[in-house]
């Protein structure tokens, strides 16, 4: 690799994060994505210890995520006062978007 193909790379991520909104929008996203392909949904408590970003931008960013119908949250089963959170499948499909991407670009 070389630096012009690594630029080429940052503009491709760039790219795709953006969809999103900012950068820690994206980490949300992961975290939460993650989580849910492990079969283990997080919670607001556990999203906030796992996830490098401030619990107050946590909230706020979380909260527009839901809006915008990227993150679904919905009460867990056992206790109606927690919510979990999830990623709809068109969020899932943008991020294997993306990792699609990242397979086939040229790293020379």
């Amino acid at each position: 690799m070389n630096i012009p193909s690594l630029r080429r790379f940052n503009q491709l991520a760039v790219k795709h994060i953006e969809r999103f909104g900012t950068r820690d929008d994206f980490k949300i996203l992961l975290e939460i994505a993650t989580h849910q392909e492990t079969g283990d949904p997080l919670t607001l408590k556990r999203l906030v210890l796992c996830c490098s970003v401030p619990e107050s931008t946590l909230k706020r960013r979380l909260s527009k995520l839901v809006r915008e119908g990227f993150v679904i949250k919905k009460m867990t089963d056992e206790d109606h006062r927690v919510h979990c959170y999830t990623v709809a499948e068109r969020t899932m499909k943008l991020l294997r978007g993306f990792i699609v991407e990242i397979r086939a670009f040229d790293w020379r």
